[in-house]
């Protein structure tokens, strides 16, 4: 594994070219990051027709950059301004803008940077490492219940950093539920919760629905 690695870096690294191309995902994935709204997903998408050329190394090594510079660049934005960059920087805003208010904002961004260094590190090691053998444990192991029972503990995690209190937490998992199933039924075909408004029966996209909770907000206080 060590020896691929290696190899894969060097032949990657070795040519400007490639480089140029790291240097460009960072920039452009932090700038996207940045901008609630618009995120480093737009970026991606908007290159995709332009990585045909590349070979498949580049441009897998491309979009990893962009995702996660992107993913930092949302963090400035939420520990400012209380307005996250992306959707996974929605929990940096609760304890960054405060930091923020209480004068400590580059203490804040030093340690976006920190985690995300050190986050991005470990797991990249991590998924060298699992990617195999836990995949095939889970084609042969995990049906519906467990499923279920993944989806649930990600609720009750969601409850227990969304709010002070458990009931609050619940809350507002029980509020982003009712959101998310707004819209059309993907097994029946049956309008849920639209309101007779045919712009609803796609439903509420994530993004917007972000932007409204935290940005919205924001700008009233």
């Amino acid at each position: 594994m060590i020896e691929n690695f290696i190899a894969g870096s060097a032949s990657l690294f070795g040519d400007p070219f490639t480089i140029g191309i790291f240097i460009f995902g960072v920039i452009g994935g932090m700038l996207f990051g940045a901008i609630p709204g618009v995120s480093m997903l737009t970026l991606a998408a908007i290159l995709l027709p332009f990585t045909a050329s590349l070979e498949p190394a580049q441009g897998v090594m491309l979009f990893a950059v962009i995702y996660c510079t992107g993913t930092y660049g949302g963090a400035i934005t939420a520990i400012l301004f209380n307005i996250p960059g992306a959707p996974e920087n929605a929990p940096t805003a609760f304890d960054g803008y405060p930091m923020t208010r209480n004068g400590q904002s580059g203490k804040a961004v030093g340690a976006a940077v920190l985690c995300s260094a050190i986050g991005g590190l470990s797991s990249a090691i991590v998924m060298m490492a699992a990617t195999e053998p836990l995949a095939k444990w889970a084609i042969s192991n995990i049906g519906p219940p467990e499923i279920f029972a993944l989806v649930f503990f990600g609720l009750a995690v969601a409850s227990s950093v969304g709010g002070r209190t458990i009931w609050k937490g619940w809350m507002s998992v029980l509020l982003g539920l009712i959101i998310a199933t707004i819209g059309q039924d993907p097994v029946g075909g049956i309008n849920r919760y639209n309101f007779g408004f045919s712009d609803l029966a796609a439903g509420i996209a994530f993004v917007p629905a972000i932007l409204g909770f935290f940005a919205v907000s924001e700008i009233f206080v």
